[in-house]
């Protein structure tokens, strides 16, 4: 039984005295994102581009840059992204145009393809586990990319989930780690008028076992106009974030900006270029010392003034 279960031989029944002593901590790993040993899902819409915003926080983990420029992470940390669909190529060339703009620790970044990997088998799990042994540094966030590709079990059967939460459980125990797990949301839904209906993080493919054994739901949701929301609604507690408006740059730089008016880092890039105006161009580096802003603030602000034409 112990073979199948095997925090069994970990149990612990703690007093209440000792609860409050407890050593155990709920450090965020992204202020308002995702926090240590934490199971979060990135539910997406067709299209709406999750495996890039996947990407974009793997990249912000290992380099300790903020994510979408707003949200702190605390501490750079390893990280391992399983690639289950698509083409090693795909990711190389979302990488490349990505590291174009935002910043990534190469010696932190570890990558893992087999198109189709189901984490639902025993043996594929502890064959990942050897892989991750050999890794020079344990990886503290796991992304799974993505999750109908990684299940050999039907997602909507409660049983196959549950079956799925039994033989992750060890691995995200054994290195401590949080996981991101990249999921795609059902058909649209429309009501008797024929009007496509909001439902949120609801609308994931899939047992209802999934949604309430994951922390949060960070649910992207692409718009006909193009620009997207992020949202987190509803959550357990008040710490994620609650609604975002995104625009997706692409091809080159690749990734996802917070859609905002002007903002202070623009006015100081806007000062900046109109004092070196008369003494001819101004290149990024320089932009960044007169400024005291990041790369990728600078370049944010540079598409800010271009597409407000300021």
């Amino acid at each position: 039984m112990s073979a199948n279960f095997p925090f069994l031989s970990s149990l612990v029944i703690r007093s209440g005295a000792e609860l409050w002593t407890t050593t155990e901590t709920n450090t965020p790993l992204v202020d308002g994102v995702l926090w240590e040993k934490d199971v979060i899902m990135l539910l997406g819409s067709e299209k709406a581009g999750k495996s890039i915003l996947g990407l974009q926080l793997a990249f912000c983990l290992t380099s300790g840059n903020a994510f979408l420029d707003k949200y702190v992470v605390t501490t750079p940390v390893p990280i391992l992204y399983l690639q289950t669909e698509g083409k090693p190529a795909d990711m190389v060339d979302r990488m490349t145009a990505m590291r174009a703009t935002l910043d990534v620790d190469d010696t932190k970044f570890f990558h893992l393809y087999q198109r189709f990997f189901p984490l639902d088998v025993k043996e594929v799990v502890d064959a990942l586990m050897t892989q991750i042994d050999q890794l020079p540094v344990v990886p503290k966030v796991i992304f799974v990319d993505s999750l109908y590709t990684s299940m050999l079990g039907d997602l909507s059967e409660n049983m196959d989930v549950r079956r799925l939460f039994a033989i992750i459980s060890p691995l995200l125990e054994r290195y401590q780690c949080a996981m991101v797990l990249i999921h795609h949301e059902t058909k649209p839904s429309h009501d008797e008028k024929g009007k496509i209906m909001e439902r949120g993080d609801q609308a994931s493919y899939g047992s209802v076992f999934l949604r309430a054994w994951v922390g949060h739901i960070l649910y992207l949701k692409k718009h006909k106009d193009k620009s997207r929301t992020l949202t987190c609604d509803p959550q357990r507690s008040g710490k994620v974030l609650e609604k975002e408006e995104l625009l997706l740059v692409q091809p080159v730089p690749l990734c996802f900006e917070i859609r905002e008016d002007l903002t202070v880092a623009t006015v100081k890039v806007k000062k900046a270029l109109e004092t070196r105006s008369s003494n001819g161009g101004i290149g990024i580096p320089e932009l960044m010392t007169l400024t005291d802003l990041s790369r990728t603030s600078v370049e944010k602000s540079l598409r800010g003034l271009e597409q407000h034409s300021v």
